[in-house]
């Protein structure tokens, strides 16, 4: 008879558990809905830095109060989720992909939702390969129409397989029905894919491309990038332009004069880049590889009057730290290059500099024989340069 009543009272604490969890699921949900909501209204307001690092603050806030109003929530499958996609906000994907991987290990059949919380995590933590695997299995059931075309969206412009990502930018701009506030990626789309064709040295389908997004982006700032864009094509087999800095490191002043007879690449750059950051192992390792057969590489960057890197946000600095903080970042990541600094966007505005990194190949005769923007395709831009180096 005991036993009996212990097992009734041990369902009923179940029953309870359950309803509870669910009823939590449901708020959480709506709490978590409401925040992220009003949180991109604030985002589409912001026009300065200052705003920016407030409004990632106060959103790092309100998700860690959501995070601890629902810790003493039954930790059912619909509830970890929900953690997990709050971890992912206040950029903790570590622990967020942890609470996923005990609910798939748990169960490895779950629902596609819990796996694309896991693709979610991935590309916050840029393993676009290992989230592609996972997304191309569950795709056909993804009905989110953000989260599929956020998918898209991230494979297409940041896989490193030039074929995957001409896929799934095609897919992104080919969708039907693409949110307001997704749509505004697509000038970014159609420049990754003439980035590929550019590198598949089919320049009138690059050009198409550029032209297409330029009459599809209605952002004047955006249409303005694709403009420049294609205002490079104009310059391959021409003169490179002049480069000058007052600040150098790791060598003295260059000019571009000076180096005939060399093939140079200029490394448009800068420390808060992260994908600067991401591309500069490969850039050392090439620079080491051809400094002795002939390659200059010149990285340039400009004082911004503030300061961020993968150490952290500085904000607002003087001119003689800025440079202190270059300086170490320089030798710190083992940075033996030339390095010049300029003072102002006069070098980077000749080259129509909107994204970075962007690499500027400069052949023997001192002419502009290309330009990558972007750092990804490495074995791409080691054939570029064994070319430069073997012309004549």
């Amino acid at each position: 008879m005991i036993k009996k009543i212990f097992i009734l009272a041990v369902m009923a604490m179940f029953l309870i558990s359950c309803q509870t969890g669910k009823e939590d699921a449901k708020k959480f949900s709506d709490d978590f809905h409401k925040i992220s909501g009003d949180l991109k209204v604030k985002r589409d307001k912001i026009k300065t830095r200052d705003e920016f690092v407030a409004f990632n603050e106060d959103s790092k806030r309100e998700f860690e109060t959501l995070l601890k109003k629902y810790e003493k929530s039954p930790a059912i499958e619909e509830i970890e989720i929900l953690r997990s996609k709050v971890l992912l906000k206040i950029k903790n994907p570590d622990e967020a992909v942890k609470k996923i991987d005990a609910l798939i290990a748990a169960n490895p059949e779950l629902m596609t939702e819990t796996k694309m919380v896991k693709v979610q995590i991935l590309f916050e933590k840029k393993m676009y390969d290992e989230a592609y695997n996972i997304f191309k299995a569950i795709e056909p059931g993804v009905k989110d129409i953000n989260d599929l075309l956020d998918a898209y969206y991230n494979i297409g412009t940041e896989h490193a397989d030039n074929k995957v990502k001409e896929e799934y930018s095609n897919k992104f701009l080919n969708s039907q029905q693409i949110p307001e506030d997704l749509a505004k990626n697509k000038f970014n789309v159609y420049s990754t894919l003439a980035e590929i064709a550019k590198e598949e040295g089919n320049g009138d389908k690059a050009r198409k491309l550029l032209n297409d997004g330029i009459a599809d982006t209605k952002d004047e700032k955006k249409k303005g990038v694709l403009q420049k864009t294609l205002e490079q094509f104009d310059w391959f087999g021409k003169a490179a332009f002049p480069i000058s800095a007052p600040i150098w490191f790791n060598s003295t002043p260059l000019k571009l004069e000076e180096l005939k007879g060399k093939p140079v690449i200029v490394l448009f750059w800068a420390p808060w880049c992260t994908y600067c950051r991401a591309l500069m192992p490969d850039i050392i390792n090439i620079y080491d590889e051809n400094k002795d057969k002939g390659l200059t590489v010149i990285g340039f960057t400009r004082l911004n009057g503030t300061y961020r890197d993968d150490l952290g946000d500085k904000g607002k600095v003087t001119k003689e730290e800025e440079i202190e903080l270059i300086k170490n970042h320089l030798a710190r990541h083992n940075m033996q290059f030339p390095i010049a600094i300029a003072e102002d966007k006069t070098v980077s505005d000749s080259y129509k500099i909107t994204v970075i990194p962007t690499l500027i190949f400069i052949n023997k005769k001192s002419e502009i024989n290309y330009i990558k923007i972007g750092g990804s395709s490495i074995p791409f831009i080691k054939e570029k340069i064994k070319t430069l180096l073997q012309e004549s």
